[in-house]
């Protein structure tokens, strides 16, 4: 993908870098996207199942074509471990 391409369905990213060998940009979603499921009885016994839901995602491109993404930062929820990531890319992919 053109980086033309994703900045019109990612939008603008929070951070950009050159490299020496293409760029790199960031995008964060620090939103919590879903909080812990809790079960609480009446015995003061509390458990909490579930992750942080934020996402970090860091896309390499050279020469104005995507050619990496990572994603980094506590993304695991109840739904996988980068679903967290799912609102940043979910546009981008048809």
């Amino acid at each position: 993908m053109a980086k033309s391409d994703l900045l019109a369905c990612a939008g603008v990213p929070d951070r950009q870098a050159l490299t020496s060998d293409g760029e790199v940009l960031e995008y964060r979603q620090d939103q919590q996207v879903q909080g812990p499921f809790t079960i609480k009885t009446p015995i003061n016994f509390e458990l909490d199942v579930g992750g942080h839901g934020t996402c970090h995602m860091v896309v390499s491109l050279l020469g104005g074509l995507i050619t990496k993404i990572h994603y980094t930062g506590p993304s695991a929820t109840l739904m996988g471990r980068y679903a967290a990531c799912t609102p940043l890319v979910k546009s981008c992919v048809n």
